[in-house]
């Protein structure tokens, strides 16, 4: 028996809201606090419209992690992709396009549904982006679109780069969902609400009925 080893929570956690966030949830944890992202490094990302969804042992999990997935719009990244990860204490998260939610995207091939955005090892720490990154390049995997690395002098400036980077167009063409800011460093699990923050798009969630009622699959390039 493992007495007093606890049990990874697979689930991707909550990310808390930017507290300029010009979209905040009711119920999706705590505001970040803004002095925590000044004067270390950040990455910032976009944020994408899609499924969350952790790739582990060759299997895909949508938000719900008990059972593997097997609907129909994680099918071209269980094609490409879940395989890949057969490294038992590797949980690799991402969010998969595939299935359209509230923005439609430009085209893309039919590899590139799914984009990694955060990577932990078996004791449950977030890896840092730079390594995240480093294994889904490796692994041939996107990563999501990265808008910012380095460092801000003030919460001023920070909210400056967000306010614009909302005014942009989503680097896979359309609107742009909203960002997403960490610490560029690894961090334990019960770090996670303090070094890692969403600000969204107003009135994001603009379809009266769940996607999921009458899924459509995104445009997907010709093969070649």
């Amino acid at each position: 028996m493992n007495i007093g080893i606890p049990t990874l929570n697979k689930k991707y956690p909550r990310t808390s809201y930017w507290p300029f966030s010009p979209f905040k949830g009711r119920t999706e944890g705590i505001h970040a606090d803004p002095s925590h992202f000044v004067g270390v490094p950040v990455v910032i990302t976009e944020k994408l419209d899609g499924c969350n969804v952790l790739l582990h042992s060759c299997k895909v999990y949508g938000r719900s992690v008990s059972t593997p997935s097997e609907e129909k719009w994680m099918a071209l990244v269980k094609k490409h992709h879940a395989w890949k990860i057969t490294e038992p204490d590797i949980y690799l998260y991402g969010e998969d396009i595939y299935g359209v939610h509230s923005i439609t995207y430009n085209a893309v091939p039919e590899n590139r549904t799914f984009y990694a955005f955060s990577l932990r090892d078996g004791t449950g720490s977030f890896s840092s982006f730079a390594k995240m990154s480093d294994y889904a390049t490796h692994k041939n995997i996107p990563v999501v679109p990265v808008l910012f690395e380095g460092v801000f002098d003030s919460a001023t400036e920070i909210c400056s780069f967000v306010n614009h980077a909302h005014e942009e167009p989503s680097v896979l063409g359309g609107e742009r969902e909203g960002i997403v800011m960490r610490l560029a460093c690894d961090f334990a699990e019960s770090e996670f609400p303090l070094n890692i923050c969403k600000s969204v798009r107003p009135g994001h969630v603009k379809n009266a009925e769940h996607w999921t009622r009458n899924w459509q699959p995104c445009q997907v390039l010709a093969s070649v």
